[in-house]
Formats: structure tokens, sequence, C-alpha cells
């Protein structure tokens, strides 16, 4: 088993301060406080695990920063990292007996070892965190590698688990860890789960095969409790090269966790935050999409999405060969949006108008309205239309890079387009998952 990577570790002490996952909030006063000194922490590099106490508003704050990615002092210097905060609003002051979260790794992030997209979490009687995350690997015979971690740093967890061992991060603890096929561009569900009493599993599911992974299982101290329904995530690079113009590019989606708890609990991902010694210098882009967070890294990685403000487009679905069309040629607002042939009528393009944030609003060349997700609506299922342009974010599409092709996401909803069928004529709608993967050509 390889070691696990260094990693930024911010533990929440206090139930006060977790409140305001809990809520849904915007980052409160003393959270940006508590960040501004993790980046203080980062850029000096002065040791390997930093404690950085402060007290504002009466509420004390402990964050635990590993500064190092790999052995060398050196190593320090460059790689930095991207934080994220998450929560599962009306998660029950006991605790959560399970939570889900969802990474995507683009196809463009370098498939080797080096990089760490993780999740922490933290049990309601401990002082210290878990995390569950992938890493990329190398292909092995041609084929797509990753690399799961489920790992507890609570001094007397235990496991017996075969793909488990003693510490983490060089402390106490149990590291788990499974390489399995993976595919980049698949939407993953990781989920952390208790199985018996203070006992817990982790396991990795392809949410479009439905293939599973059983990353490991470990054993907490006595009374652990449950989990708590919020804390932060992270993108890393533990395996960092000798400058900041050499990182290597990343991309990757986390959606909105979610638990089994209360009948079904759904949260968000929020607060994308870069900070370490190659702040402003990785190339960094991040943008908070519905109820997730997608953040690109590294020289190479994508800005933005390969539109360009002005020129049209026709979107064809790699799965039916047929492109996005305003049925009948139809100039009536409110008209549901389908596939058909391709045919390269102007009902079929769309102008890109490219928006501040990275998303695009999508025009239709022939009737001149908006690609529109009806009502600003977050259920899956909802009706894909066209209507007139109101600079509302139902309007705003972000693609998400996925093998050959993108993803059409919409910036309300954070749900993705695709058609209910095959053929052709087929309505369009939003739903959860993956979406449809969609080639994107310039039109004339």
């Amino acid at each position: 088993m390889q070691p696990m990577p260094r990693v930024f570790r911010a533990e929440v002490l206090d139930w006060s301060d977790i409140a305001i996952f809990q809520g849904g909030k915007a980052m409160h006063h003393y959270e940006a406080e508590k960040f501004s000194r993790l980046r203080h922490f980062c850029k000096t590099g002065r040791s390997r695990r930093a404690w950085a106490r402060s007290v504002v508003g009466g509420v004390a704050i402990a964050a635990l920063v590993t500064i190092g990615f790999g052995a060398s002092a050196s190593a320090q210097t460059f790689g930095g990292n991207v934080s994220v905060t998450w929560s599962i609003p009306g998660a029950p002051a006991t605790g959560l007996s399970d939570v889900t979260f969802y990474e995507t790794i683009g196809a463009e992030t370098a498939q080797q070892a080096g990089t760490y997209f993780a999740q922490q979490f933290r049990f309601t009687n401990t002082t210290d965190v878990g995390y569950t995350g992938l890493q990329p690997r190398a292909p092995l015979n041609g084929v797509p590698r990753l690399h799961g971690v489920f790992s507890s740093f609570i001094s007397g967890t235990t496991s017996t688990d075969a793909n488990c061992t003693d510490g983490a991060d060089g402390g106490a603890g149990v590291s788990c860890a499974a390489d399995f096929d993976g595919v980049y561009g698949h939407r993953y569900a990781l989920t952390v789960k208790r199985i018996a009493a203070d006992t817990w599993s982790g396991t990795a599911t392809d949410t479009v095969t439905g293939k599973s992974t059983h990353i490991g299982s470990y054993r907490l101290p006595t009374g652990s409790g449950a989990l708590y329904g919020g804390q932060v995530g992270f993108v890393e690079y533990y395996d960092a090269p000798a400058s900041c113009s050499e990182l290597p590019p990343i991309h990757v989606t986390f959606d909105g966790p979610t638990s089994t708890a209360s009948g079904g609990l759904t949260g968000r991902v929020s607060n994308p935050y870069e900070y370490g010694a190659s702040l402003g210098q990785a190339n960094y882009h991040a943008a908070v999409i519905g109820a997730g967070v997608d953040v690109a890294r590294g020289w190479g990685a994508p800005a933005t999405a390969p539109l360009t403000d002005g020129l049209v487009y026709e979107f064809v679905d790699t799965a039916t060969n047929q492109a996005i069309d305003d049925p009948a040629w139809s100039t009536a607002a409110g008209t549901q949006q389908t596939i058909w042939t391709v045919n390269g009528g102007q009902n079929q393009q769309w102008t890109a108008h490219a928006n501040s944030d990275g998303s695009y609003t999508l025009v239709n060349r022939f009737s001149g309205l908006c690609l529109d997700n009806a009502a600003s609506s977050t259920a899956a299922g909802n009706p894909i239309i066209q209507w007139d342009c109101t600079g509302g974010t139902n309007q705003d599409w972000d693609l998400r890079s996925v093998t050959n092709g993108y993803q059409l996401v919409n910036r309300a909803s954070g749900l993705a387009i695709a058609p209910q069928g095959a053929s052709a004529g087929s309505p369009l709608v939003q739903q959860s998952g993956s979406g449809s993967t969609w080639s994107v050509t310039k039109a004339g």
C-alpha cells in the first residue's frame, strides 16, 4: 500500500462552528478569519504541522494544517491546495449514520499519482477527523486507474480489514485504500456508513456503471458517536514538482453530499478557496455550480469550457448522435426542446454568450430564445424549454468536461441535460447524475 499524502486538515471543535455549515449559509466572519490564518500558515511553511488557534466571538477554532507534500523540504515550496466546505442542512444533532460524497474527476486530469480529491468528516464525540476521496493513478495495461482512500486520524481506531493498515498521515489512526479500474469523467459516490456499533465502512461506486469498490472498514473507540452534518474538503498536490509552473492539470467536480437520514437529506459543497505557496500561480479556476463546486488547477487544466463568446455551436448527444433541437422551428416561449437528427438547421444552432462566472447563455439562432430550465426548478425531470432571455441563472449553463465530450449543467439547479428517450423527438429534461455527454461543434 502506498503511503497516504500529508494533507490539510481543519477540525471543527465546537458545534456552534459547525452550525454555519448546517444552515448552508455563506462563510461567517470567523470562518473567513480561520481560512485567512490557514493561508498564512501554508505560505510560511515553517513546519509540517502547525496549530493555528483563535478565539473570535467567543468561539474557539483549531485548525491543523499539514504543510508538507513529500519527504523533501523543497516540496513544501510549491503545490498548494484548494479547500471547500460541505454541509447537509437538517442533519440531526445526534449525527448521521451515513454520508455519501460525489466526485467527478475530469478526463483532462493527469493520470498519475500525486494529487488527491477528498472530503473530511468528523464524529460527534471525537476531536479529530477522517477523510475519504479519490487519487489518480497511472493506467494499467492501458486501462485508467483510480485509488480510493478511507482513513481515520482518531487515536484508538483499529481494523482487521485487509485493505487497511495502522497509522494515518504518520500519526494515530487507520488508513484504508484500494486501487481499481476507473473512468475519468464518471461520477463516483463515496459512501461513509456505519455498519455496526462504532464500525464504519468506505466504498466508491461508479454512478454510471453501478460498479462498487470496497475501500475499507475500521472500528472507532467506543462511544465515538455519529457523523456531523458538515466539515471541509480539499484538492491537494501531495507530490509537487519543482515549480508552480509544472503542476500537472486537474479538474474535479464536488457535488452536494447526501444521507439516508430523516428519509433522505441533500446538502451542498461551497466556498472554494485556493491557498498555499502556489497561490495565484497555478492556473486556478473554481465555480459554485448549483449544489456543487467545480475546480480546475494546474497547467493544461481548462480555464473555461471551449466556447467562444458570440460564436454559434451545435450540441450532439454522443449516445444517440442527435442534436439539441427547437422542434418544428418554433418561435414560442415555453416550447420544450428535443433531440433530432442532425440537419444543420438554424433551429439546432445556439449562440454562446459567455458570463463572468464561466457559464454560458445559449440562444437559439432561429427563435432568438434562450435555453431555459423551466421555472428555475431544482427537480429532476423538469423540462428544458426555450424562453425569453432574462439573465436568470436558470438560463446559465456550465460545460463540464467528461470523456468524449461535455455535460450541460444548469447553474440554478446543478442538474444536467438529458433526453427522455433515444428516438428523434425525445424531449429534453434535467436529471441528477451525469446526464448526457454532448459533443460540441462550431456551426457554419
